[in-house]
Protein backbone atom coordinates (compact mmCIF):
# COMPACT_ATOMS: atom_id res chain seq x y z
CA UNK A 1 0.00 0.00 0.00
CA UNK A 2 2.72 2.68 -1.06
CA UNK A 3 0.26 4.72 -3.46
CA UNK A 4 -0.56 7.25 -0.45
CA UNK A 5 3.27 7.48 0.13
CA UNK A 6 4.12 7.79 -3.67
CA UNK A 7 1.58 10.20 -3.84
CA UNK A 8 3.32 12.82 -0.81
CA UNK A 9 6.90 12.20 -1.99
CA UNK A 10 4.93 13.94 -5.50
CA UNK A 11 4.09 17.10 -4.01
CA UNK A 12 6.07 19.88 -3.98
CA UNK A 13 6.38 22.99 -1.89
CA UNK A 14 7.26 26.16 -4.18
CA UNK A 15 8.51 29.83 -2.12
CA UNK A 16 6.15 28.16 1.03
CA UNK A 17 3.37 26.92 -0.56
CA UNK A 18 1.84 23.62 -1.36
CA UNK A 19 0.03 22.56 -4.40
CA UNK A 20 -2.93 21.56 -2.16
CA UNK A 21 -5.46 21.19 -5.33
CA UNK A 22 -3.25 18.58 -7.18
CA UNK A 23 -2.67 17.03 -4.09
CA UNK A 24 -6.00 16.55 -2.99
CA UNK A 25 -7.14 15.61 -6.83
CA UNK A 26 -4.42 12.81 -6.94
CA UNK A 27 -5.59 11.40 -3.20
CA UNK A 28 -9.59 11.79 -4.11
CA UNK A 29 -8.57 9.88 -7.61
CA UNK A 30 -6.69 7.02 -5.72
CA UNK A 31 -8.00 6.12 -2.32
CA UNK A 32 -11.28 4.22 -3.58
CA UNK A 33 -9.02 1.88 -5.80
CA UNK A 34 -7.02 0.59 -2.59
CA UNK A 35 -10.14 0.97 0.40
CA UNK A 36 -11.46 -1.83 2.75
CA UNK A 37 -14.94 -2.60 2.63
CA UNK A 38 -18.01 -1.39 4.72
CA UNK A 39 -17.60 0.98 7.47
CA UNK A 40 -14.11 0.75 7.04
CA UNK A 41 -13.84 2.42 4.19
CA UNK A 42 -16.60 4.87 5.07
CA UNK A 43 -14.25 5.72 8.56
CA UNK A 44 -10.97 5.71 6.00
CA UNK A 45 -13.01 8.56 3.44
CA UNK A 46 -13.66 10.77 6.76
CA UNK A 47 -10.32 10.26 8.05
CA UNK A 48 -9.02 11.62 4.53
CA UNK A 49 -11.44 14.28 4.17
CA UNK A 50 -10.10 15.49 7.56
CA UNK A 51 -6.66 15.65 6.42
CA UNK A 52 -7.90 17.66 3.01
CA UNK A 53 -9.47 20.19 5.21
CA UNK A 54 -5.34 20.17 6.62
CA UNK A 55 -4.07 20.75 3.58
CA UNK A 56 -6.80 23.80 2.80
CA UNK A 57 -5.80 25.32 5.66
CA UNK A 58 -2.23 24.77 4.85
CA UNK A 59 -2.78 26.89 1.68
CA UNK A 60 -4.48 29.62 3.45
CA UNK A 61 -1.99 29.90 6.29
CA UNK A 62 0.82 29.75 4.66
CA UNK A 63 2.42 33.48 5.02
CA UNK A 64 4.48 32.06 7.52
CA UNK A 65 6.71 30.05 5.90
CA UNK A 66 8.66 28.55 9.38
CA UNK A 67 4.94 27.89 10.54
CA UNK A 68 3.93 26.02 7.52
CA UNK A 69 6.93 23.86 7.00
CA UNK A 70 6.30 22.59 10.91
CA UNK A 71 2.12 22.44 9.93
CA UNK A 72 3.02 20.22 6.30
CA UNK A 73 5.26 18.45 9.02
CA UNK A 74 2.51 17.42 11.01
CA UNK A 75 0.44 16.92 8.25
CA UNK A 76 3.22 14.22 6.81
CA UNK A 77 3.13 12.25 10.46
CA UNK A 78 -1.00 12.24 10.17
CA UNK A 79 -0.90 10.81 6.73
CA UNK A 80 2.04 8.18 8.39
CA UNK A 81 -0.65 6.95 11.01
CA UNK A 82 -3.67 7.09 8.61
CA UNK A 83 -1.28 4.94 6.20
CA UNK A 84 -0.58 2.39 9.08
CA UNK A 85 -3.90 2.29 10.48
CA UNK A 86 -5.63 1.62 6.94
CA UNK A 87 -3.15 -0.95 6.21
CA UNK A 88 -3.64 -2.84 10.07
CA UNK A 89 -7.38 -2.89 8.76
CA UNK A 90 -6.14 -4.58 5.44
CA UNK A 91 -3.86 -6.87 7.04
CA UNK A 92 -6.90 -7.89 9.69
CA UNK A 93 -9.86 -8.49 6.70
CA UNK A 94 -7.06 -11.09 4.86
CA UNK A 95 -5.69 -12.47 7.98
CA UNK A 96 -9.36 -13.45 9.16
CA UNK A 97 -10.09 -14.69 5.77
CA UNK A 98 -7.31 -17.12 5.75
CA UNK A 99 -7.42 -18.08 9.30
CA UNK A 100 -11.56 -19.20 8.36
CA UNK A 101 -9.61 -21.01 5.69
CA UNK A 102 -7.82 -23.07 7.85
CA UNK A 103 -10.74 -23.88 10.26
CA UNK A 104 -10.75 -21.37 12.99
CA UNK A 105 -14.41 -20.94 13.78
CA UNK A 106 -13.05 -17.49 15.86
CA UNK A 107 -10.89 -15.80 14.16
CA UNK A 108 -10.91 -12.26 16.08
CA UNK A 109 -10.47 -14.32 19.21
CA UNK A 110 -7.57 -16.44 18.10
CA UNK A 111 -5.81 -13.04 16.78
CA UNK A 112 -6.40 -11.72 20.34
CA UNK A 113 -4.85 -14.84 21.66
CA UNK A 114 -2.03 -14.72 19.18
CA UNK A 115 -0.80 -11.12 20.68
CA UNK A 116 -2.57 -9.12 17.45
CA UNK A 117 -1.78 -9.08 14.22
CA UNK A 118 1.94 -7.69 14.53
CA UNK A 119 2.13 -11.48 15.66
CA UNK A 120 1.69 -12.49 12.03
CA UNK A 121 3.70 -12.25 9.22
CA UNK A 122 2.21 -10.68 6.08
CA UNK A 123 4.04 -10.51 2.36
CA UNK A 124 4.39 -6.53 0.97
CA UNK A 125 0.88 -6.82 -0.44
CA UNK A 126 -0.25 -7.31 3.00
CA UNK A 127 -1.33 -10.99 2.74
CA UNK A 128 -0.30 -13.58 5.59
CA UNK A 129 2.02 -16.05 5.16
CA UNK A 130 2.87 -18.99 7.45
CA UNK A 131 -0.82 -18.69 9.37
CA UNK A 132 -0.64 -22.71 9.50
CA UNK A 133 2.54 -22.66 11.24
CA UNK A 134 1.33 -19.52 13.71
CA UNK A 135 -1.87 -21.31 14.84
CA UNK A 136 -0.67 -25.31 14.90
CA UNK A 137 0.47 -24.85 18.51
CA UNK A 138 -3.28 -23.57 19.29
CA UNK A 139 -4.88 -26.40 17.00
CA UNK A 140 -2.66 -28.69 19.48
CA UNK A 141 -3.55 -27.38 22.60
CA UNK A 142 -6.46 -28.99 23.86
CA UNK A 143 -7.71 -26.41 25.80
CA UNK A 144 -8.06 -24.43 22.38
CA UNK A 145 -9.81 -27.36 20.25
CA UNK A 146 -13.24 -25.04 20.38
CA UNK A 147 -11.69 -22.76 18.17
CA UNK A 148 -11.69 -25.16 15.57
CA UNK A 149 -13.39 -27.22 13.21
CA UNK A 150 -13.02 -30.79 13.83
CA UNK A 151 -14.33 -32.19 10.72
CA UNK A 152 -11.03 -33.72 10.20
CA UNK A 153 -11.11 -36.25 12.44
CA UNK A 154 -14.04 -37.59 11.09
CA UNK A 155 -12.33 -40.01 8.15
CA UNK A 156 -10.37 -42.22 10.99
CA UNK A 157 -14.10 -43.44 12.00
CA UNK A 158 -17.11 -44.12 9.51
CA UNK A 159 -19.58 -46.42 11.43
CA UNK A 160 -20.99 -48.72 8.76
CA UNK A 161 -24.97 -49.03 8.44
CA UNK A 162 -25.75 -46.68 11.40
CA UNK A 163 -22.71 -48.31 13.96
CA UNK A 164 -22.38 -46.95 17.55
CA UNK A 165 -18.42 -46.09 16.97
CA UNK A 166 -17.51 -44.61 20.21
CA UNK A 167 -15.88 -41.61 18.54
CA UNK A 168 -18.87 -40.57 16.26
CA UNK A 169 -20.59 -36.98 16.50
CA UNK A 170 -23.71 -37.35 18.16
CA UNK A 171 -24.45 -33.76 17.49
CA UNK A 172 -24.63 -35.09 13.69
CA UNK A 173 -27.79 -36.01 11.33
CA UNK A 174 -26.69 -39.08 10.64
CA UNK A 175 -25.19 -40.20 14.32
CA UNK A 176 -27.68 -37.95 16.13
CA UNK A 177 -27.79 -39.13 20.14
CA UNK A 178 -28.90 -37.01 22.40
CA UNK A 179 -27.67 -39.33 25.58
CA UNK A 180 -24.32 -39.45 24.06
CA UNK A 181 -24.54 -35.31 23.89
CA UNK A 182 -25.68 -35.49 27.42
CA UNK A 183 -22.29 -37.60 28.40
CA UNK A 184 -19.90 -35.79 26.50
CA UNK A 185 -21.29 -32.48 27.68
CA UNK A 186 -20.67 -33.79 31.41
CA UNK A 187 -17.29 -35.12 30.58
CA UNK A 188 -15.83 -32.98 28.28
CA UNK A 189 -17.98 -29.61 27.62
CA UNK A 190 -15.55 -27.91 25.29
CA UNK A 191 -15.01 -31.22 22.79
CA UNK A 192 -18.52 -31.34 22.74
CA UNK A 193 -19.22 -27.79 21.88
CA UNK A 194 -16.79 -28.17 18.98
CA UNK A 195 -18.53 -31.48 18.13
CA UNK A 196 -21.16 -30.01 18.20
CA UNK A 197 -20.17 -26.91 15.55
CA UNK A 198 -18.52 -29.00 13.72
CA UNK A 199 -22.28 -30.58 12.82
CA UNK A 200 -23.80 -27.26 12.41
CA UNK A 201 -25.21 -26.92 15.93
CA UNK A 202 -24.13 -24.38 18.52
CA UNK A 203 -24.36 -24.96 22.36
Amino acid sequence: MDWLKELLEKATVTDGKLDADALMKAISAEFPKHAVPKEDFNNKVKELNTANETIKNLKQENGDNEELQKKIGDYETEIKNLKKSAEDTTKTYALKEQLTKSGVLDPDYLIYKAGGIDKFTFDKDNRPVGVDDVIKPYKEDKAMAHLFQQEQQKPPYHPQNGGTSGNSNPFAKETYNLTKQGELLKANPEQARAMAAAAGVTI
